[in-house]
């Protein structure tokens, strides 16, 4: 199978970008590919436990739902620059490092990147 790493800056709540990476993600890891999605700017906020308690199912809760074969990695700079330190994410994310971006970049067969603010 494949690999995929997705790339995603957009907000969970005023955006459509997570939406379509996480509907990506669970299509790809369910034909058995190997996908990994990398969260910079506000695109860090879909692994905040946080938005977990909003009235309604958000886009953060299908994020939570993802197999645990999907990788959920944020940018640390941008989540502890927006309070997201370790004990705040989901438990399927976690921070991590630009090099790990490149990483997943360079070993992937396939490569998205959802930097839109539609």
């Amino acid at each position: 199978m494949g690999t995929l790493a997705l790339l995603l800056f957009s907000s969970p709540i005023q955006h459509r970008g997570p939406e379509t990476a996480v509907t990506i993600a669970e299509a790809a890891a369910a034909e058995g590919h190997s996908v990994s999605v990398y969260l910079l700017a506000d695109g860090v906020y879909c692994t905040s436990r946080a938005l977990l308690d909003a009235p309604e199912p958000t886009v953060v809760h299908r994020f939570r739902a993802l197999p645990r074969s999907v990788e959920l990695v944020n940018c640390v700079t941008c989540a502890r620059f927006r309070g997201l330190g370790d004990g705040a994410l989901l438990e399927n994310a976690r921070n991590g490092t630009l090099e790990e971006l490149v990483e997943r970049i360079t070993s992937a067969d396939a490569f998205l990147a959802f930097t839109g603010e539609s």
